[in-house]
């Protein structure tokens, strides 16, 4: 059994021939290795002279990878030797065993690769509850410092790059990062987001041909100077962002155009059945219809929408960055280029009318069979979905019951109240814009029919 351990153990030392096992101890839950350097000589660190002259001897204790549930202690003699090299300022130095561990280390060589790379993946805390688990013992502080210590990869030269922000603190403090578009790996970061930084960065660079930027007029300018004959190009992502954005404001203009092919959708995609003639019934007191305003008389809201349109128009001509613009006036970023990106101000926008209450959800199916079948009054479907577990009032009930006859009077089938593409006001703009750029595999057999029914003016 001793014999086969010591073969064992040589055969994983066989990457270091310097090295002698001298003796294995096993005991309850560690595993002890007692080693000797051999080398017959050793080259002085400071001039690489080689030198036999043995000054004097001393052990050094390491820790190696764990066999099994076994912790693995090594114990190693090495040698000082004197350096004969006369002009050398070092006299005394420890040879050095590099494939075995490094110069005042205390782990192996093994052992701090496995480590590095759970440093890596994990970090600091997790990575040393998980190297626990593994029986590798060590501190969150150790993994961190030798994630710091990680030699760079050697990057060839670069081709493509691309160049965007990433936040410190979002909102208050960004920075600039760059990628290599061949491998898509994180080439540099620079702690700030300046057409300055960005130039300097690629005057070092002078191999760089193409850049992939976002819309920043910053990093713009900061090709332009740093890479004047390279070629600048937008990404996938912003060029759909930017056709999506492109469609939305146009839909916002157009809400009938959505709010017909809405209607049209509902028709194609339910079935005319054949509805019982609804029972007359108390629909309360009429009222007039309100007149509908003047167009010189807009709602308060919609004032409040043209001043900042109008605002930001104007402080963005005046030089104001974005970010001071948006806390000036109160709102997000993306509203500020939102309001850039339009030619006119934005058009009023027509309140509707909120859908029934989420509390008759589950009954919506009986109530649209029931009513189709007998043209029941609704104050009888509400005692019918009472006796069901319905625990609201029967306002909400004739409200929906209304709204089925409405619709029934229109020539639209009472399904039409059950899908978000068949409601009176249709999809919002931002809704049918995603459809419209979205993969086509993605997209359901409702949301292609009502992109169909859109007029080809809009599409």
């Amino acid at each position: 059994m001793t014999h086969v351990l010591h073969t064992f153990v040589t055969t994983l030392l066989a990457s270091t021939p310097d090295v002698h096992l001298d003796q294995v101890t096993v005991k309850q839950d560690t595993v002890q290795l007692q080693l000797t350097a051999t080398a017959p000589h050793a080259r002085c660190p400071c001039c690489a002279v080689p030198s036999s002259s043995v000054h004097s001897r001393y052990q050094r204790h390491l820790t190696d990878l764990p066999w099994g549930v076994h912790l693995v202690r090594i114990q190693l003699t090495v040698r000082k030797f004197a350096c004969r090299n006369a002009t050398c300022t070092r006299r005394i130095f420890t040879e050095r065993l590099p494939d075995l561990v490094a110069p005042s280390a205390r782990n192996t060589q093994r052992l701090i690769t496995v480590l590095r790379a759970i440093g890596l993946a994990l970090g600091g805390r997790a990575g040393a509850r998980l190297a626990a688990r593994l029986r590798l013992p060590t501190s969150p502080s150790t993994l961190v410092r030798l994630v710091q210590t990680t030699p760079m990869p050697h990057t060839p030269a670069l081709q493509a790059v691309g160049v965007d922000e990433w936040a410190w603190r979002r909102g208050h403090r960004y920075g600039t990062v760059l990628v290599n578009l061949a491998d898509h790996r994180v080439v540099d970061l620079l702690p700030g987001r300046s057409a300055a930084s960005v130039a300097a960065w690629l005057a070092q660079h002078p191999t760089i041909t193409v850049v992939c930027r976002d819309r920043s007029d910053l990093y713009a300018d900061g090709i332009r100077r740093g890479a004047p004959e390279a070629v600048q190009v937008v990404d996938r992502f912003h060029l759909v962002q930017n056709l999506r954005q492109v469609l939305e404001a146009v839909l916002l203009d157009h809400r009938p155009a959505l709010q017909a092919a809405a209607v049209g959708t509902a028709m194609a995609l339910t079935p005319s059945p054949r509805v019982v003639a609804a029972t007359p019934m108390y629909q309360g007191r009429r009222r007039r219809p309100k007149p509908t305003p003047p167009p010189a008389e807009r709602p308060p809201r919609h004032i409040r929408w043209v001043a900042i349109y109008e605002a930001v128009h104007t402080l963005y001509a005046q030089g104001t960055p974005i970010a001071i613009l948006a806390r000036q006036l109160g709102i997000s970023r993306p509203t500020v280029y939102a309001y850039l990106r339009r030619d006119m101000p934005p058009g009023p926008r027509q309140l509707q009318r909120p859908p029934s209450a989420r509390v008759l959800t589950p009954y919506v199916p009986y109530l649209i069979r029931r009513w189709r079948e007998s043209g029941a009054d609704s104050r009888r479907l509400w005692r019918e979905i009472q006796a069901q577990g319905y625990r609201h009032s029967a306002r909400t009930v004739c409200r929906f019951i209304t709204r089925l006859r409405r619709a029934a009077e229109a020539g639209h089938p009472p399904e039409s109240q059950r899908s978000p593409y068949m409601r009176s006001q249709g999809p919002s703009a931002r809704a049918v814009s995603f459809v419209m750029v979205g993969p086509a595999a993605t997209r359901s057999g409702q949301s292609g029919l009502f992109e169909s029914s859109i007029p080809s003016a809009l599409r």
